[in-house]
C-alpha cells in the first residue's frame, strides 16, 4: 500500500513537471526539421545507388548470357543469327529494330536463320515504361532492352577476318578498350553513356 500511494506521489509530481515545461523552440523545431531531411536524402541516395548497382548487374549478366548465345549459335550453324555477311554493329536504340534479328534467331522465333529451331537464349518479359511507352530490363516486342530502355549494342564478325573493334559513336572508349576478341562483342549504355557495360572487358 505504502508503495502504491508512493508512486502515485511521484505520477503526479511528474504529471505536474511535464504541465510546467515550455513546449519546443522555434529552433529546437527547425533543427529537429533539418536532421530528418538530412537523414531522408541520405536515405534516398542510397537506395538510388542500391537500384544502380542491381541494373549494373543485370546489365553485366545480359551482356555475358547474349555473347555466350551468340558464340553457341556460330557453333551449331558455323555463321553468326544475322542474314548479314559482313561485320554486324547493332548500335543500341529505344525501339526492338535494335537487335530482333539477332534476337529473333537466338530465341528460335525466327525459323529462317534458326531452322533448327533451337532456344540459345532466354530472358525475362520487360517492364513497359511508366509513361506507357518503351521497355526496361527484359525481351519485348523481338527484342532485347537494358534496364535503361535502349536496346543492347551487338557486334559480331561477320566476314570471319578475325578483326572486330568498336566504332561506333554511341560510347566514347578509349582505344584500347575497342578490340573486341572473340569476335562478338555485346554491350549496354548504361548509367554512365561514356564507358557503358562492355562483355569483352
Amino acid at each position: 500500500m505504502k508503495d502504491q500511494a508512493k508512486l502515485l506521489r511521484n505520477l503526479k509530481s511528474t504529471c505536474r513537471a511535464i504541465r510546467g515545461t515550455d513546449g519546443f523552440t522555434l529552433i529546437e523545431l527547425l533543427v529537429v526539421i533539418t536532421i530528418l531531411g538530412i537523414l531522408m536524402s541520405l536515405g534516398v541516395s542510397g537506395a538510388s545507388a542500391i537500384r544502380n548497382q542491381a541494373k549494373n548487374a543485370q546489365a553485366r549478366n545480359d551482356c555475358a548470357g547474349l555473347s555466350t548465345a551468340i558464340k553457341a549459335f556460330y557453333s551449331d550453324y558455323s555463321r553468326y543469327p544475322t542474314a548479314r555477311r559482313d561485320d554486324v554493329a547493332l548500335e543500341p536504340g529505344t525501339t526492338p529494330e535494335g537487335n530482333s534479328e539477332v534476337i529473333g534467331a537466338l530465341t528460335a522465333t525466327d525459323a529462317t536463320l534458326n531452322p533448327r529451331q533451337v532456344m540459345y537464349y532466354e530472358n525475362k518479359m520487360a517492364k513497359k515504361g511508366k509513361s506507357g511507352s518503351g521497355y526496361t530490363g527484359g525481351l519485348a516486342e523481338g527484342a532485347l532492352f537494358d534496364p535503361w530502355g535502349s536496346t543492347y549494342g551487338i557486334l559480331m564478325d561477320g566476314n570471319y577476318d578475325g578483326k572486330l573493334e568498336y566504332g561506333g559513336s554511341a560510347l566514347k572508349l578509349p582505344e584500347e578498350a575497342k578490340s573486341i576478341s572473340g569476335g562478338v562483342g555485346v554491350f549496354s549504355l548504361g548509367n554512365d553513356k561514356e564507358k557503358g557495360i562492355l562483355s569483352w572487358q
